[in-house]
């Protein structure tokens, strides 16, 4: 009985885990999309930011995301 239980534990745990990682994704790539969106953010381009802050004269911030 005891296996039976932990084992349940176990499962409901992976299924957890597994909708916890979809509902991650979905929300990284909408905000992806919704960073793409905005004309003042340049996503994903190292030279055309450089270029940007040269020709503007304004400082740039770089953004490193690392999603697991």
């Amino acid at each position: 009985m005891k296996i039976i239980a932990v084992t349940l534990a176990h499962l409901l745990v992976a299924a957890f885990a597994v909708s916890a990682a979809e509902d991650r994704r979905e929300k990284v790539l909408k905000d992806r999309t919704e960073v793409q969106s905005i004309p003042q953010w340049i996503y994903n381009d190292l030279s055309k930011g450089v270029a940007e802050a040269t020709r503007s004269g304004k400082p740039m911030l770089i953004v490193l995301r690392c999603i697991p």
